[in-house]
């Protein structure tokens, strides 16, 4: 039951944040807090939580940056509602994505398939506008999922093992 409300809660953030912009981005914080509340993994996935605002907002500060994409909402270096949205995507690899924690190549290829629908799915809704020629946009976000999720998979394995051998 804890891995669905995991995969809701997240859902259910990503459509707030990318629906509501920054006005409801509050209420994304507000359902992490809850999956901290109720999480028997909390230090490791605040280590996430953190770690992600920050790879997050270099990433897409970058891609921004770069001309890639623009924001409805165009804060500098990214709106705070895709930052919430990265801090959300942290608290998977301990719950309802653990099982890929074993699984780089597999982590690689629905990062590589996830990543980018998910940014597809964000024009669509009109929180944001893709610039570049829509085949190299998604290369480029294929790429950077196919690489980024297997990492944070690697990490969130590395986290668990250092809290069960202290």
């Amino acid at each position: 039951m804890k891995l669905l409300f995991n995969v809701i809660n997240y859902q259910a953030i990503w459509l707030l944040c990318v629906m509501g912009g920054n006005q409801l981005a509050w209420i994304g914080l507000l359902l992490i807090g809850l999956h901290l509340l109720i999480s028997q993994q909390r230090r490791n996935d605040l280590i996430l939580i953190a770690s992600l605002a920050i790879v997050g907002t270099i990433i897409d500060g970058t891609l921004k940056h770069l001309g890639l994409f623009s924001f409805s909402e165009d804060n500098n270096p990214i709106p705070f509602w895709l930052g919430v949205i990265w801090m959300a995507l942290a608290t998977l690899p301990n719950h309802s994505l653990a099982w890929l924690q074993s699984k780089p190549i597999l982590a690689s290829a629905l990062g590589a398939v996830g990543g980018p629908i998910a940014y597809l799915g964000g024009v669509h809704l009109e929180a944001a506008i893709i610039h570049w020629p829509m085949a190299v946009s998604i290369g480029v976000l294929l790429a950077i999922w196919a690489t980024v999720t297997p990492l944070l998979m690697l990490v969130s394995s590395r986290l668990s093992t250092m809290r069960k051998n202290p």
